[in-house]
């Protein structure tokens, strides 16, 4: 299992995009922060020992930024170490399977806190490169698309600001904005990898 490369893209474009081409690097690379910015978390590959600080969500239930947990190694709350024979947490399924991220329980079936930042967890957590075929499928077919767009020549509609005395211009990212466009394209395979969106007051 490994992070998709240029060296992927070139074989996906069937040599169009050369691996060495430090401009596909960068489309890329600006692809899979895209997608795991609208699926909300990493998705692939399988990440070991993962440590994410999170809310406390003043409910039963703690949900992790993961739909697919292997192992959760740590827990703390508030700083106190959980000790992991008191809870029980499910294990997440195939894509497209579950709408809801992987939770976490206490077997006392008590209250989660409700602070900002109480918890900080370490998991092992990730589809393998199999089970997240498609989601890969989808970031190579950005790049793509991506790689189709002129990201040089930039004209004044691209201006993100301008001043004419002393002469201040700006432009947006090329490869950010050209991903966000080939979002729309895949947005339908990526919503089954997506985690819902969590609020805390």
């Amino acid at each position: 299992m490994a992070e998709l490369a240029a060296a992927d893209v070139e074989a996906f474009t069937r040599g169009r995009l050369l691996a060495s081409d430090t401009e596909v690097q960068r489309m890329l690379a600006a692809a899979l922060r895209t997608a795991r910015r609208y699926c909300g978390w990493s998705v692939n590959p399988v990440v070991t020992d993962d440590a994410v600080t999170l809310d406390g969500p003043g409910s039963r239930i703690l949900m992790l930024p993961t739909r697919k947990l292997i192992t959760l190694t740590s827990l703390t709350e508030d700083g106190v170490t959980v000790d992991l024979s008191t809870v029980r947490s499910s294990a997440g399924g195939p894509p497209g399977a579950l709408e809801r991220p992987v939770c976490v329980r206490k077997k006392s079936n008590g209250w989660w806190k409700d602070f900002y930042q109480a918890y900080d967890v370490v998991m092992t957590h990730g589809y393998s490169d199999t089970e997240a075929a498609d989601w890969r499928y989808a970031v190579l077919t950005m790049v793509d698309q991506m790689s189709q767009v002129l990201v040089s020549g930039r004209g004044e509609l691209d201006l993100l600001s301008k001043k004419v005395d002393d002469v201040t211009y700006r432009w947006g990212d090329a490869y950010a904005d050209s991903a966000d466009s080939a979002l729309g394209s895949v947005n339908s395979i990526l919503d089954d990898y997506r985690l819902p969106s969590v609020d805390f007051l």
